[in-house]
């Protein structure tokens, strides 16, 4: 049984006239008829019974089928309209990766508010992680997309998009020695200890901060949360992007850094070749937003 069938079978049913259902639907009349002939053999059963050579009336059995076969049509049609906005990217679900900062900073929210606007079907999912895990879930197929910080080099297969860039500021206890300057400039760290978190963060931020200072790191952390809590309690000093210095953390100031142009930078980490419609949809709408950066 086709889809055919049942478009040959409601027209019928609606005209109760194998005349005018033929020219409905555009093809002969004894076609129409060996059509509604095999559907009977298919089902087993007579749908119409005739009243002259062209007039018919349902059956019994006809009605019954007449509310099942538009129900079907309907949703044949829903279907094929679900796969045609798929193919475009108007509907499914988008599982995106973040770092802290980038919740902080209302990146990751309006990227979200913006893109339903434009496709209000599609669902997300997300997970924070920290830097090194972003890359593993990308490679695992965990997460479509990811706001993380930038990287001098992508693993093979992913690029990233720039979307934003943040002026670094240290986090300091509240009574260390410098916690009560308003900045401090790069040249009065030579003699710090600090608290770090991944081995690619202090990459991406501190790449040119090294060129000046050789950062003492006395401990590191598996999350910026927690490397902030060791700031606090007087381990070292760490360095952060401008987005987190809002955070109220009790014994934590935040103090702008200087002389260095350095900047935190949050890419959209993607696959090159990446061929999900909704997803190629998402990376687009960053790409468009992220010219002028």
């Amino acid at each position: 049984m086709e889809l055919r069938h049942f478009r040959y079978f409601i027209a019928v049913a609606e005209e109760l006239h194998f005349a005018r259902a033929a020219a409905r639907l555009n093809i002969a009349a004894p076609t129409l008829s060996h059509q509604i002939r095999s559907l009977e053999s298919i089902l087993g059963a007579r749908l119409f019974t005739r009243k002259t050579k062209t007039a018919v009336v349902l059956t019994p059995a006809g009605k019954r089928f007449l509310d099942e076969a538009r129900a079907t049509l309907k949703q044949a049609d829903h279907a094929a309209r679900v796969v045609r906005r798929a193919a475009r990217g108007e509907v499914g679900n988008l599982a995106i990766g973040y770092l802290f900062s980038a919740s902080c900073s209302g990146v990751l929210s309006s990227a979200i508010r913006d893109f339903r606007t434009a496709h209000p079907e599609v669902s997300f999912q997300l997970r924070k992680l920290e830097p090194f895990t972003i890359y593993v879930a990308m490679a695992d197929g965990a997460i479509d997309v990811a706001f993380t910080c930038a990287a001098e080099r992508y693993p093979a297969g992913l690029g990233g998009i720039a979307i934003e860039r943040w002026p670094l500021f240290l986090a300091i206890s509240e009574g260390h020695r410098l916690a009560t300057r308003k900045q401090i400039s790069v040249d009065a760290l030579g003699d710090e200890e600090f608290v770090s978190t991944s081995g690619s963060t202090e990459i991406s931020l501190w790449g040119k901060i090294a060129k000046t200072v050789s950062p003492r790191i006395v401990a590191r952390a598996d999350d910026i949360g927690s490397m902030l809590a060791l700031v606090s309690a007087g381990i070292g000093i760490g360095i952060v992007p401008a987005v987190l210095a809002r955070l109220a953390i009790p014994g934590l100031v935040f103090r702008k850094l200087t002389g260095v142009a350095q900047r935190a930078e949050v890419v959209l980490l993607h696959r090159r070749n990446e061929d999900a419609p909704v997803v190629k949809a998402f990376i687009q709408q960053m790409r468009t937003g992220a010219r002028g950066i």
